[in-house]
């Protein structure tokens, strides 16, 4: 029977002939060699830090401890301990709070004394990159480290 392509190289090899050729597949990584292949894939590391939102401005604010109903924000001096920073506010509960408050405050975005008030804090790791050992802390070095080769 003749075939319906007849140039050289049609169904030369069998399917078993490929499939022998095949490389086996790779042996399971032990969990150390997991670890050590993530720490390289990123090998710049980032340094991280527990911020609060500011609801007005939406900027960062170190949360460098417990906020208070005197806190501000540095950039826009909006009050901190205010519902819209706190992390029971949720517009679709009652009262736009997931905790279960005695009253309804008015105001969210003003200061208040509501004593179940939790920050909104979230973990910042957009900052400044840090390399593996010390880095040159002017600006001007840093620069020129990015261009050499």
């Amino acid at each position: 029977m003749e075939r319906k392509y007849g140039h050289k190289g049609y169904q030369e090899s069998s399917r078993d002939d490929r499939d022998r050729k095949r490389t086996p597949p790779p042996q399971p990584l032990t969990p150390e060699e997991r670890a050590q292949q993530r720490s390289l894939r990123h090998a710049v590391q980032r340094e991280a830090q527990e911020v609060l939102r500011c609801p007005n401005c939406g900027r960062n604010v170190i949360a460098s401890g417990l906020v208070t109903a005197e806190s501000l924000c540095p950039h826009c001096a909006a009050p901190l301990h205010a519902c819209r920073a706190c992390r029971h506010f949720d517009t679709s509960a009652r009262w736009a709070c997931r905790a279960q408050v005695p009253a309804p405050i008015a105001e969210k975005s003003k200061a208040n004394d509501c004593a179940l008030f939790e920050g909104r804090f979230v973990l910042d790791a957009t900052g400044k990159r840090t390399s593996g050992g010390g880095t040159a802390s002017d600006p001007k070095s840093q620069f020129e480290s990015l261009f050499k080769r």
